[in-house]
Order: C-alpha cells, then structure tokens, then sequence
C-alpha cells in the first residue's frame, strides 16, 4: 500500500510540473560575436521562370559583392545563405562560409515554371530569418507579391529577434500595391529598417551595385521614415567624428535629395556627395565619405508613397533591451515591451567612451515623428560600462524607433536610431487544469501551470475559500496542491486563479476519487482443474466489478469461464491457452481502477533449434538458436554427445539460449543437443554440424587430343568436405554432358566440340576450377601426291607429297627395297626432303632408280603412296683415261677399260655414277654443297679435277602475322624473315603504289619494312617479295592504320574559336570530325561533362553540339573532343551570348528648370556591354550612361538621343528636353487703379516664361470665371483683364497669377471704380418749417469714393463735411445721412437756400436747392 501511495504522488506530480515557456526569457549573452565576420548575407530568390534575367544579374553582381565585402579590412560577413522559393516549395536550403560555394549555388538555381503571380515569399525570408546570425543582410528578389501574408506577424517577431534588415528588390507586385500581400512587404521593410525598390527587371545590376557598397560592418542606422503620400520634409540631424561615411536611400516616385552641410551650404558632387544607384521615378542612393562634424540638414521629396533610410559607418552605436522592471545586467532583458506594463530601458552602448553622455532618448514613430523624449540619468559609474537605463515609462500601442541622442568624448552631438522598430508583446496568461483523478484514501495532487510575461499572483480555491496561502511568482511556472489523503470530502471542483497587472486567468478541474483495489494475487493452476481469479476493493464506496481478457469483457456467468456472485471469476477444466492476464477493474461515477491478475498454467516446454543442421569451415564462427516456450518458462542447456556445455574459451551460451562456436575445426562437427526444462517437463531437440572443406580440382590432362568421331573423354579430379559437385561448362554456358561426374564422355566428337572446357566443383564449403582444353583431330590424307617419273641421270627430280590432317602430320620417304634415301653428312650426291613434304632428288645416279614410299603420319595413324623413278640416258665409255672426269668422296671404280660405267647401279640413293664418268646427284641439298674432286686412274697413270659444287635452296617466307594494326605517328615494322640458298633479296611493295618514299619508309636486310610515321596513305596491303637465282618467294601483308582524329574545317584549334549567338536563338557548335577507327565525340562545358540529351543540350549525329533557346548563363567554354585509339583532338568554343541592347524606358518628355542639373539617364541591358552614344538634336555630345546638363538653358533643349549598339544590334532611346522657367513680371504695374464708372478698365497681367504661362484671375480672393460674356470681363491675349464697362461694384482686389510648369507668379492691383454723386431726390424741394423750431433738409448722395458735401445758404457757405461734427449758426451736418439740421429757424428776409453743393475730389457735381417758407403760427412762407 506504501509503495502505491508514494507512486500515485510521484505520477501526480510528473504529470502537472511541465516545461513552460515565455516570450519574455531573458536573453543569453555568452561570448559576444565580434563585429568582424558577424552577419550573415541572405539571397531569398523566386527562381519562377519570369526571373530568368533577374538571376542572370544576380549571378553577375553576387561576384562583385563578395569580392567588394572580402577586400575591406573589417569582413562584415562570416556566412552565406541562398532560400530559392517556388510556390509552393521553399528550398533547398544552402547555407556555407564558402563565398566559392555560395556563387556555385547560385549559378545552380533553375528557373522553372510559371504559376500564379502570388509566391511564398514571406515563408522564405522567415527561413531565411532563422538561420541567419543577427545583424544581418537579407535581400528578397522576386516580381510576385506573397502568398502566405498571413506569416506576417512570425516574421516581424524574428526581425525584431534577430535585429537583421530585409531590401526587397521588386521587379513585378501582381499590379495590386494595397493587396495584403504587398503591404506585408512595406511592414516588414519598415520594421526592419530595409526598403522596397521597384525596379524593371534590366535594373536588378544597378541595385546589386549599391547592395556591394552597404554591406558593411559597424554599420549603424541615423534615420528612418515611411510616408503614404508625396511630400517634402526636412531633418537636422548631427554628425560626428566618428561616422566614416553616410549614405541616404530614398524609395519612392520622383525622389529628390538634397543634403546641407552644418555651415547651410548644398553638397554635390564636386564636394564628395556620390550617387550609388540612381532609378528614375523609383529609387536615389546618395553617399558621402568622411563628413564634416556638426548638424547636417537632409531636404527630401518623393511623387507618392516613399520611404527614407540614412545610415552610417561608426563604432558607435548601441541596442536597447526591454524589462518590466529595473535590471543592471543586459542579458537581463528582453528584445520587446509588454503592452500595458510600465517598461524600463537598458541602453548597451559601444564606442562611447566617459565623458561621453547619452543626454535623451526618443521615441519616434514609423513616420519619423516624435512621440516622446525622456531624459537619460547618468549612471553611477559615468557610463564606463557602457550601461545606461531609462526609468519607467509606458510605451505607445504603434511600432516605434528608439532615437538615442548625446555629446561623444569630445563634446560633439551625436545621434542614432535603433535598427528596427518595436512592438509591444500582448501579455497573456494561460493557466492550464486538467481533470483528476483521485485514489481513496491515496494522496492526490492538483497542478496548475501558469504562461506569463509579467509577475503574477497565484491561488488555489475550493468553494469559494482559499486554500493554503496565496503566492507570488515572477514569470511562468506550475504549482501544486496536495491532498495527503483523498477521500469523499475531497471530492468537488478546484480552481487555479492567476492575478497580475494584465489581467486575470483562470482554470478549474474536477478531484474525483475512485475505487482503490487491493493488490493481485496470482493463481496457478494445472490443467484440467478449476481456477478462481480474485480481486478486492478497499473502501466502503459504490462500485461495479468486471473483468477483461485481450480486450473482451468477461460476462458469462454460466459455462467453463464464468463469474461467481462475490464477482469472483471460475474458469473450470483449464487449458493451456486460459494461461495469461486477466484484468479486474471497479469503478463508479468519478472513475475506475483496475489489477492484473495472471492465471499460470504449468506447460512442459517446446523447443526450436534453428538451424537443424549446418555446415561449417575451419575457423569459421557458428551459431545455432534454441527458442523454449512453455510454463513456466524453461531453462535451456546445451550437450555434446554426454557432455553438457558451458561458456569456453571458445563456445558461449547466450541469455537467450543460442549457442555460438568460435574458430571452429574440423572436431566440433557432431550433433548438439538444445534441453529446456520447467516444473511441468523438460524437451530436448539436436542440431547436427557438419565440417566442410572448400572444394579442391585438378585436370587429370589439361590438354584431350581426339579424333573426329572418336569419344573424348574429361577427366578431373575433384576433393573436398563434403564431396563437390560437378558441372562442366564450355565459355558461360552449361555444357550438358552426360552426367555431372568428374569424368564425362563426348561421344561422336566432331570439330564445333573443340574449346576450353571449365570443371567446376561446388558445395557449400564454396567452389573451385580446372580447365581442360579439347582438341579435335583428324586422320592424315594426302592433298598431293608423287607419280612415276623417268629421268637422266644427273639431273634432279622432284616426288610431291604434301598431306594435312590435325595435329600435322609428319611426311616420311623410304624406298621398297630397304635402301636409304638420304645421304650420310659428307657422302656424294643427295637427296633432301623440302618443309612441304616434297623429295627432292639432286644429280639423278642410276641406283636412285627404283620404288619411292611416301608415308604421312599423325597421332591417328598413317598413310601410303608409291612412285617409281625411272633412270635413263647411260651409255659405254671409250679411251683412256679423262682429265675432267668428277670424283666424290674419292668414288671411283676401277677397271681396265678406264674410267667408265660398267653398270648402272647408284652409289647412293641420290647420286649416280654416269656413264661418260660424270656424277649425278638427284634432288640436290644444301648439304650436297662442297668441292668435289674427279680422279681418273689407268695403266698409264692418273688424273683429278676438282669442282665446286653450290646448292641453291628457292626462297622461303618464314611464317608470321599476316595483318598489323598501327597508331598514326607510332613508328611500326612489318616483319618478312626469309630463308634460301644464296640468301634471298627482300623487296617490298604496295598493291596501290606507295604514295610516300624517302626517310618514312625503310627497309632493313632482315627483311622488315620500317614505317616511321604511319599516315593513312599507309594503310593497304603490302607484298613482301624473297628472290634469289633459285627462285623467290612473296607474302602479302594487310596494314591498317589508325588515324588521329581530325577536325573538319578547323584549321587551329589550339585557341578558344570565339561564336556570338542571340539571346532565345539556337546554336549548332560543329564538332565534324574524320579518324579511323570513328573517333567518340564527347563534350563539356567549362570542364563539367554535358550528358548527350538534355532540356537544352542535344550531340548531333555529326558531333555537333546543339544548344536550343539560348541563355546569357550559356555564355561559357564548351570543349568538344574526339578520340580514338590513335589520339584524340579537341575543339573549344568561347560561345558569347549576345542580346540587343535593350534600354530602359524612360519618360519620353523632360521638362527642367533653367540653371538646374539635368541628368539623363541611359540604362542598358545588353551582351556583349553596348556601347552609347548621346546626340543633341543630330550632334554627338557624349558617350556615358548619363549625360549631365550642369545648368540648363534655351540652348539645351531639344531632342536628346541614346543610341546603345553592339554586335547584335541597336536600341535607340529618345527624350525630349523641355528647358522652363518660371513666371515673372517685367513690369511692377500699378498697386492701385482708379478709374470712372462706366468707362473700360485693363488690369495688365504681361508675364513672361516659359513654357508661356496661364493666366488666371482672382477678385477678393475668389477666382473669377469668364463663362458668362454677359458679365463684360474679358482676357486678352496677354493677359491682361478687360472691363467692357466699369460699373461701382467692379472696385476690390484683384489677383493676378500666372502658372507653368516651373512655378507661378502673382501680382495684386487695387481697383477702385470712381461713381459721381448722385443726390436722391425725393420731390420736396419746398418745406414750410415753423418759426423758432428745429428743421431738417436731408441730402441722400451715392458716389464712390465718399463724397463731400457742402450746405450752402444764399450762396455762403454755412457747413461741410469737413466740418464733421460742428455747430454753425445752430447748424449740424449729420455724417450718416447729410441731413442738414437747423436746430432753430430764425426769420429771414429772403427765406432762400438757393444751393447745397456736392463736391467730389474738389469738383461741384451735383446741386440740390430746397426753398423755406418760413411761417409764423399762420404766416405762409412763399417759394420764389
């Protein structure tokens, strides 16, 4: 129960205490990578088939880059990775130091396919992002916008993880730059500090030139913006002394740059400014080394939606991490905030020594606007750590930049911003409970595992009361609540809370106990009795009892296996299969628990020995497997006969019971007996080893001779342990013989049975081999044979016999009567026996007469022919004795009647003694040669004569090869031994005459012919001619030669031939080639082998090299060789791929201001480089890819041309400049017009410029339309505004402003409309007033301007206006309504105000006479 107890607590607590993780971990900092070789530069590529040429440039810059990044001292890059993507596959993946490797990769890429225009870019930079080092260099090229966005939000998080850039290099974007999957580029470049170039795809070299001069180590970020619309903006930002070099990117429509330095004035080219890549209406990249210290001011415009990057070259710079609470180390920190918890800054800065100090650091949004500034405290130690924090702040919902600003050690500004832009992490808790478990009366253990990122409380609650103590944790964790015994009260719901500045999270699980069963107790059982399974549960609590066997439920309460009423379970007559585990389980509504309960069933054991038997070899290693089964399970043993085994020096007996021999000999062979053995009995099986030897065989004869149609029989002689069997084989074929014996007969052999026989023997101890060669012969029969012939004597005679047969037969001469043939060496006269078997007979005597056999004889007998030679021509001698008479070997008969023949029996059976005493020998041979001497002896005396006799042998050609194979160039000999008497004279000659003589052909005494340089011409069939004065002899010999290849056509091929071909047109690279035997043309390019079919390789019959759809990548060596066994030759192709010089559109019109640069660009594209021209209106004015206008005037404009050409072609590229120049006034015209009414008014408006500008028209600020002619304002041709008829309402400001191109140009006129007084009246012209009381005489005037008015009295003047306010004689004048007031009327004689006056600008116009009648109470005051 112990042991159970403490195994549930310890399952409980493995189960909740888990791994967790948190977005907030702090970062690990171990050894800091220096800044030497610490990036990495990523080429994330859309290898679709429309990035054909962007590969192509990027293949060509990718060199020039890293030869630029490897030339610096500082080595900004440790490695390289190439991500290729095609939708929808990303990969594969390289990833090496090797700058070599890198461009191989890169030329390996394959464009392929086509697809929809969305790609799967953004997963491609996301693994370009994981494997890259940090800090660095990504550049996304491809014409699609991405596909899969929706990785968007990954992706920002690795940037910000990985602090790297990403440039997207754009040739296409799906023509939807609002499409999500554009704007997810824009937020990635924005995040990243990168930026978006859209670019033709002929402009792709241009920003590879500008990627070459911005990787760079200690490169630091100064400012960045992103704006959505065309706007103009201005920054002051500090530079200094440490920053080596600046350059500003600007990314938009129309971009404009223009920097000042810290004394106002504009830095151009002539004061260092370099332009690093400069796209029209797309893209302008500026750098300046060395810049003067002090605050630069950078003015910037873009047509549209831009983004502005500057970034530097210094040591000093910093990072920025982020914590929820104040740290003192940086690996404390993490790469974001958290949103909603209050952040602190930890500022690592580098290269800023004390008493340099960081004074502010901002917060500046996307947009380079400043959100907020907080004051940097200086730290305890004055910043020798390079260690400065912010204290706590809260940090913007949007993305935003860290701007650090400060005074370096020399008191100089300084100012950077952070290489990408954060994001705040959105805190979240996630408290994970599951349901449990619980055993009755076990402890039970409830986990609860927390993810947060920031500190958290955590609690336990049951039923709304708190258990235990709340606690406090600082980050992600699991915590556990224990029940040392769970029982009924336990049972209920838990619940985990987690509490922190961000929230709540909470989780709930279910404690449910469950039955708890006693501990198993198995049974043993023998078969055919009865078992009873049992299984107990402890505890009072409800359950339900079953039980279970290999996945059925054991329900039956009736038959052999059956449960009992106490849920027992009886198995009755047990058999062997009821053995194994039966599993009891209770359970109840919270849960089950289950025992296993085995039932043993004793079963003697099985055995299986594998193998039964086997053989074995001298020290070989054997292994024999003795698998046991039964119950319980047996013990295994080993026996050799009686012996039981044990582990030895060379036998082991391993766990499982197989037994393994090592070094075997010949003694272990027997048999082995495997023994298992248990409680219910014990089997036994053997295994028997058998020794083998590896086979041995012998021929008995290697060589059979028989004759046709006799039997042959092979014998050899085969050994070994066991016996081998034996095949007999003829080449590789079974030769199916009569048996597999050793010694088989052929039987009826005929001449196709003769070869190479093989006796193989074979058993399982391996195999052996012994040749028999069978030969086939045959009977001799003779081919010629001799005939009877009759001779004189002295002269020779010839018997043929010639025969053939196998082997050979031997030609034997003897004579019928027993007598010999052939001479003793040295005795007179002679026969010889010629190779051909042929008797020759030389100086014919009269004892060569008589019956000649011919036999021929072979080891298969023998055969007969006969010919007589008859001797003729013998006669009596007379006289005495003869002085010229010849002797051999003194041979001379006695008689008295002189020297003469008495008979004509021969000395020999070649030499006759003739009857005139000369001496013939018959058939004469060499060994017949010498000096004979005649010696005639009579009564009288004696005489001799001595003769030298020479025996010629006719030429003879010793056998020899028949056909010589010989190299062109490799000196041969042609071999003709000939042999005769005298020596033969070899002469050779040619079936076609010999085309060559002189010191190539030689011949020496021996015979041979010597042919020092073989040619062609030398090949044929030669005859060798032996001739001496005893005849000649010839033999022809078959020479062929075989020729070095050689090219057709070709006439040096040492050097490279150089072919131009077009871009998309189809090559044929001859590669004819003649030498014999036929030469085997292969080819490679640039020394890789080109199979002979691919997509675009196919070798021509002719060994051409056939190249369809022409690339500029093919641009390469390709080397055809030939060869054959004479030599071989090779032809190499520098194949030049050319294409028209394509130039980049550009706009057609170009419009500029006078005295302003005017640059125009020529961007070409082209193989081989095409070279420029530009011409002004017809005339050759320069020959660069820009032509610069310094200061534009009249004269410049025009039609400007670029004509780009090359040897495939031409494009021309036209542009109209239009110089402008801003409107102005020649005249200053009149500020104020004044002028009557009703008379024709123009206001001037002359302004000059150019293009000519338009005049518009503004009164009182609002534009005057001239669409209505009813309302009498017309334009005239020179702008000027005409008033048909000037009316009062035509006076107010007027505007003039002239606009072109260039700009605009107002000018403002006051007009007023001068309107004569006109005095309203109203008829009452006489007034009858009252004696002493006020009158009033109004005068309502209009007049423009404000007229004066004079009251007049009998022709004196009483009042004016001028007069306002005055009292005269009791007189007021009223301002608003010149009223004249008389405040009291006095009588007058004549009562007559003859005149009121209107005076305007000192001119009476206007007259108005009122006359008084002045009464008293009733006088009547009369009008004259």
């Amino acid at each position: 129960m112990t042991d159970l107890r403490l195994w549930v607590e310890f399952w409980g607590l493995a189960l909740f205490i888990c791994a967790h993780r948190s977005s907030a971990l702090p970062r690990t900092e171990g050894n800091i990578v220096p800044a030497d070789s610490a990036s990495t530069l990523a080429f994330v590529f859309d290898v679709t088939g429309s990035m054909y040429d962007d590969l192509k440039q990027v293949i060509d810059g990718a060199s020039r880059i890293l030869e630029k990044t490897l030339s610096r001292r500082t080595r900004p890059i440790r490695n390289f990775v190439l991500v290729p993507f095609h939708d929808p596959d990303i990969g594969p993946v390289s990833i090496t130091t090797d700058p070599k490797k890198f461009q191989q990769d890169l030329q390996e890429l394959f464009v392929q396919g086509g697809g929809d225009c969305p790609e799967m870019s953004v997963g491609a930079i996301k693994r370009a992002l994981e494997v890259s080092l940090p800090g660095s260099f990504i550049y996304v090229f491809t014409d699609a916008r991405a596909k899969d966005y929706r990785l968007k939000r990954e992706v920002l998080q690795l940037v910000q993880l990985r602090q790297s850039q990403v440039v997207f290099v754009l040739t296409g974007d799906c023509g939807d730059r609002t499409h999500p999957g554009y704007r997810t580029y824009e937020e990635i470049a924005a995040t990243s500090s990168g930026q978006i170039f859209h670019l033709d795809k002929q402009q792709v070299n241009e920003v590879l030139k500008w990627v070459e001069e911005t990787v760079q180590a200690m490169k630091v970020h100064l400012l960045s913006s992103d704006h959505e619309n065309a706007q103009e903006n201005t920054w002051e930002v500090p530079f200094d002394p440490s920053l080596k070099e600046v350059t500003v990117s600007l990314s938009g429509p129309a971009p404009l740059i223009e920097l000042s330095d810290p004394l106002g004035h504009s830095v151009g080219e002539s004061q260092g400014l370099t332009e690093l890549l400069n796209i029209p209406n797309s893209a302008r990249v500026v750098n300046l080394k060395n810049p003067r210290p002090g605050i630069w001011t950078l003015k910037v415009a873009c047509g549209g939606r831009h983004s502005l990057r500057m970034t530097g070259v210094s040591s000093l710079d910093f990072r920025a991490g982020f914590s929820s609470e104040p740290v003192g180390e940086f690996n404390h920190t993490r790469e974001r905030p958290i949103k909603g918890v209050p952040a602190h800054v930890l500022l690592k800065c580098t290269g800023l020594k004390p008493p340099g100090l960081v004074n502010n650091m901002e917060l500046v949004s996307t947009g380079g606007r400043s959100l907020r500034t907080l004051p940097v405290p200086l730290p305890g130690d004055r910043g020798y750590r390079g260690l400065w924090a912010i204290p706590e702040f809260r940090t913007p919902s949007q993305s935003f930049f860290l701007k650090v600003s400060g005074k370096d050690a020399d008191g100089y500004q300084f100012q950077r911003l952070s290489s990408v832009s954060y994001t705040n992490i959105i805190p979240g808790k996630k408290s994970n409970l599951s349901e449990m478990k619980g055993f009755y009366m076990l402890p039970a253990v409830i986990g609860c595992s927390v993810e947060s990122d920031v500190p958290y409380r955590l609690r336990f609650m049951r039923s709304g009361t708190m258990l235990g103590e709340e606690k406090f944790f600082k980050s992600s964790t699991s915590a556990v609540w224990k029940i040392p015994q769970a029982s009924g009260k336990d049972e209920g719901p838990y619940e985990c809370i987690a509490l922190s500045s961000a929230g709540m999270g909470r989780a709930v699980t279910q404690l449910t106990p469950s039955p708890v069963l006693k501990p198993a107790v198995n049974v043993t059982s023998s078969p055919g009795a009865v078992a009873v399974l049992s299984c107990q549960v402890e505890g009072s609590m409800s359950y339900n009892l079953s039980w279970h066997r290999a996945g059925t439920t054991l329900t039956s309460r009736s038959g052999r296996v059956r449960l009992l009423p106490n849920s027992s379970l009886e198995i009755s007559g047990v058999l062997a299969q009821d053995a194994g585990p039966y599993h009891c389980m209770a359970s109840n509504a919270h849960g089950d628990n289950r025992v296993v309960v085995w039932l043993l069933v004793p079963e003697a054991p099985t055995v299986v020995v594998s193998p039964p038997t086997q053989m074995f070899t001298l020290g070989a290693e054997v292994r024999i497997s003795c698998m046991a089964s039964g119950s319980p399970h047996p013990q295994i043993f080993w026996s050799y006969g009686n012996i039981f085994l044990t582990n030895r020096h060379r036998m082991t007996i391993t766990e499982h019971g197989t037994l393994i021999i090592r070094q075997a000999v010949p003694g272990d062979a027997g048999n082995y007996t495997c023994l298992a053995t248990n409680e219910a009995g014990t089997t036994s099986k053997y295994a028997t080893l058998s020794f083998s030897e590896r086979p041995s065989v012998s021929a008995s004869q290697q060589t059979v001779l028989v004759v046709v149609g006799g039997d042959a029989v092979l014998q050899c002689m085969a050994t070994g342990v066991p016996p081998p069997l034996v095949h007999w084989y003829k080449g590789k074929c079974t030769f199916n013989l009569d048996s597999f014996m050793p010694t088989p007969k052929i039987k009826s052999v005929q001449e196709r049975d003769a070869g190479e026989y093989r006796c193989v023997a074979q058993s399982p101890a391996g195999t052996a081999s012994a040749t028999v060669i069978l030969q086939v012969g045959a009977f001799p029969q003779f081919s010629e044979s001799p005939v009877d012939v009759a001779v004189n004597v002295g002269e020779n005679v010839t018997l043929p016999c010639a025969a053939h047969g196998f082997p050979v037969a031997t030609v034997t001469w003897g004579r019928k009567d027993g007598r010999a043939i052939f001479s003793k060496p040295g005795s007179p006269g002679g026969a010889l026996q010629l190779p051909s078997g042929a008797l020759v007979i030389q100086s014919v005597w009269l004892d060569h007469e008589g019956l000649y056999i011919c036999e021929a004889r072979n080891h298969f007998g023998s055969i007969r022919t006969e010919a007589r030679i008859t001797v003729t021509g013998l006669g009596t001698s007379h006289g005495g004795p003869m002085a010229n008479t010849w002797s051999f070997k003194r041979i001379v008969k006695r008689s008295s009647g002189g020297c003469c023949c008495v008979s004509c029996c021969p000395l020999n059976s070649r030499t006759f003694l003739r009857s005139d005493g000369g001496l013939h020998v018959d058939r004469a041979a060499s060994e017949d040669a010498g000096k004979y001497v005649c010696t005639a002896v009579n009564l009288a005396g004696s005489a001799n004569v001595s003769v030298t006799l020479e025996v010629n042998v006719p030429p003879e050609i010793l056998p020899g090869p028949l056909q010589y194979i010989a190299n062109e160039g490799a000196a041969i000999s042609l071999s003709c031994e000939a042999a005769g008497v005298p020596q033969p004279t070899v002469v050779w000659s040619k079936v076609e005459t010999l085309s060559r003589d002189g010191p190539t052909l030689r011949s020496d005494p021996d015979g041979q012919l010597h042919i020092l340089n073989p040619a062609a011409e030398d090949a044929g069939v030669y005859v060798c001619t032996a001739t001496s004065s005893a005849g000649y002899a010839s033999r022809e010999i078959q020479l062929s030669v075989n020729t070095k290849p050689r090219t057709v056509g070709a006439n040096d091929y040492r050097k490279p031939l150089k072919i131009s071909a077009e871009v998309g047109s189809e090559v044929i690279l001859p590669c004819e080639v003649q030498g014999s035997p036929t030469p085997v043309v292969t080819w490679s390019r640039n020394g890789h082998p080109i199979p002979p079919v691919t997509a675009w390789f196919t070798v021509l019959p002719s060994g051409a090299l056939k190249i369809t759809d022409v690339r500029l990548i093919d641009s390469k060596l390709y080397t055809c060789l030939a060869a054959n066994p004479a030599g071989n030759v090779s032809i190499t192709y520098n194949l030049q791929v050319q294409s028209k010089p394509r130039i980049q559109a550009a706009p057609a019109l170009l419009k500029a201001l006078i005295g302003q640069t005017v640059v125009l660009q020529c961007v070409t594209q082209g193989e081989p480089r095409p070279e420029l021209t530009w011409f002004h209106d017809g005339h050759v004015v320069g020959h660069e890819s820009s032509f610069k206008i310094q200061a534009a005037a009249y004269t410049d404009r025009g039609t400007y041309s670029c004509v780009a050409q090359n040897n495939a072609g031409q494009d021309t590229l036209e542009t109209i400049l239009e110089v402008l120049e801003a409107p102005y006034f020649e005249d200053p015209g009149e500020i104020v017009m004044e002028r009557v009414v009703n008379s024709k008014v123009v206001i001037p408006c002359h302004a000059k410029g150019s293009p000519q500008p338009k005049v518009r028209w503004f009164k009182n600020g609002l534009e005057i339309h001239l669409d209505r002619p009813e309302l009498g304002l017309t334009i005239s041709p020179d702008g000027a505004l005409v008033i048909v008829s000037a009316s009062a309402n035509r006076s107010g400001d007027f505007k003039c402003v002239a606009t072109n191109e260039a700009g605009s140009v107002e000018r403002k006129t006051r007009l007023k409309i001068n309107v004569p007084p006109e005095i309203q009246d109203d008829g009452h012209s006489v007034l009858s007033v009252v004696l002493g009381f006020p009158t009033l005489l109004t005068c309502d005037v209009e007049g423009s301007p404000q007229p004066s008015i004079t009251w007049l009295k009998d022709n004196q003047v009483i009042v004016s206006s001028a007069q306002l306010p005055s009292f005269c004689s009791g007189s007021v004048l009223s301002e608003v309504s010149f009223v004249l007031c008389i405040l009291s009327i006095h009588k007058v004689p004549k009562s007559i105000i003859k005149s009121i006056h209107v005076v305007l600008n000192g001119l009476i116009l206007k007259i108005r006479e009122y006359f008084l009648l002045i009464t008293t109470v009733i006088t009547t005051a009369l009008i004259m």
